[in-house]
């Protein structure tokens, strides 16, 4: 429990329940399994994937020599998340941010499905219906 980055951040005086999307990302950690929700473009929090994206971009350097942080995530999804080309979930679509994805509807993300199909990130479809 005392590794926990959000009882950590606490700690350090981020007490409050509101925080910027920048803030909520900065909490998460390398291996880190992430979860999100929403379908389409409805109910999917835009801006902490882009954010996350945005720190990634920025620690890229690091990352790809295995140092920066977020990396090799976890992501899981149960519906589609984006727009087909850009927005949702096309944002973790970078070699090195995510490493497995747990996820359905595989066709409104193509930047995730072009790192699945070539074998970039492991990827697990989940069944429709």
């Amino acid at each position: 429990m005392h590794n926990n980055p959000v009882m950590a951040a606490w700690r350090l005086g981020h007490a409050g329940k509101i925080m910027t999307a920048r803030q909520a990302v900065e909490l998460i950690h390398e291996g880190a399994t992430v979860a999100t929700s929403g379908f389409v473009g409805i109910g999917f929090a835009e801006n902490i994937a882009v954010a996350l994206e945005a720190l990634f971009l920025e620690n890229q350097e690091a990352a790809l020599r295995g140092l920066g942080q977020p990396r090799n995530l976890t992501l899981v999804y149960a519906a589609g998340q984006g727009d087909g080309r850009h927005r949702g979930l096309n944002h973790l679509g970078h070699p090195g941010l995510v490493k497995r994805v747990i996820g359905g509807h595989w066709g409104l993300v193509p930047k995730l499905s072009k790192l699945a199909t070539s074998n970039q990130i492991e990827a697990w479809n989940l069944p429709q219906g």
